[in-house]
């Protein structure tokens, strides 16, 4: 199976959940022949690792992202010509690139970003951004996000076009099938800084947890000028700044809690890694989440000083019965896109 018809644009995505896609995504098809991938040069590792893909390497600034998004791509199309399938991570597609153009939301806070605590730059940034994306809705066949939720932001005149494509969860699938878990530290985790993760619920969770275990430790994980002061100056609290994703995954498995109050996200995936790794979890109660644990056994709870509800799960009483493979979703991507191409027709 020769899969060099396919571009795929991640250029704006060398982190995170970008990054896992990209890695998943670039993996299965090194195994199946091979597609195009654009790419943020600090992604250069993917060429060694999945030498059968061939990979474009592109940086913009911050001005040529709002003024020249995409000139790029004319100097690509001219040595590869049309590809069948050209696929978006989060960037804005302004005309026909392949036969099948394919955009995926990556975030949803510029569909959404009212009433999130953000900063004033960032409030300018998803705006401009939002703007950007909707307008040219209209050039996509396809539109994909990560939760159900997420989709219900979509203007409702591309209704047709949408498809939900989840993140995979690899490691909470082997961690469920493994069976045993081995001992866990008396400690707490928060995953992410950023203004919209409300690290301050967090840390009132914490508190009242602390209140039953006063040996308990907070860990947070992610960059550290995020975190408030009233957290930081905590004796009790652990900034461990940004961890590659085995040591997040290593953190996850021994700790006694997971904690997450983040306001908004795209998909649950995060709140997976958490709630199926740790021995305990309070998660917020948004639409993500409560697609995750869709007929699972959970109790939603209230925190002093919290104003919105929680849901707490227990990893034992978990199933994983909504959890996908990354193999799972990529080739659900490709049976997605043969279907709309053989619907399409012939242009």
């Amino acid at each position: 199976m020769i899969c060099h018809k396919y571009l795929f644009n991640f250029a704006a995505s060398y982190m995170g959940g970008g990054r896992k896609r990209l890695e998943e995504y670039a993996r299965w098809f090194d195994r199946r022949g091979g597609a195009w991938f654009i790419v943020h040069p600090n992604a250069i590792s993917l060429r060694d690792e999945y030498p059968n893909n061939r990979y474009f390497f592109v940086q913009q600034s911050k001005f040529g992202r709002f003024f020249h998004d995409c000139a790029y791509l004319r100097g690509i199309l001219r040595e590869i010509g049309i590809p069948e399938l050209y696929y978006s991570y989060g960037i804005p597609i302004y005309g026909r690139v392949g036969l099948l153009n394919w955009f995926h939301v990556s975030n949803v806070l510029p569909f959404s970003w009212r009433g999130i605590p953000l900063s004033a730059a960032d409030r300018l940034k998803f705006y401009f951004l939002g703007g950007l994306i909707r307008r040219n809705l209209r050039h996509a066949d396809i539109i994909s996000a990560e939760s159900l939720s997420s989709l219900g932001l979509i203007p409702s005149e591309y209704e047709e076009k949408l498809i939900l494509s989840v993140n995979g969860s690899d490691d909470e699938l082997a961690h469920l099938s493994g069976g045993t878990c081995g001992p866990t530290e008396s400690t707490a985790v928060v995953l992410g800084t950023y203004s919209y993760k409300a690290l301050e619920d967090c840390y009132r969770i914490f508190q009242m947890l602390r209140e039953r275990d006063p040996d308990l430790g907070l860990l947070v994980i992610g960059d550290k000028a995020g975190v408030p002061t009233v957290i930081s100056r905590d004796p009790c609290t652990m900034e461990l700044g940004l961890l590659p994703r085995s040591e997040v995954i290593s953190c996850l498995r021994k700790t006694k809690y997971y904690i997450s109050a983040t306001r908004i996200e795209n998909s649950y995936n995060a709140a997976a890694e958490g709630i199926f790794l740790a021995e305990e979890s309070y998660i917020s109660y948004i639409g993500p989440h409560r697609e995750l644990l869709n007929e699972e056994s959970f109790d939603i709870v209230r925190i002093d000083a919290v104003k919105t509800p929680f849901l707490h799960v227990k990893r034992t009483n978990l199933s994983g019965k909504n959890l996908k493979s990354w193999d799972e979703v990529v080739a659900e991507m490709v049976h997605e896109m043969e279907q709309r191409m053989q619907k399409k027709g012939p242009d």
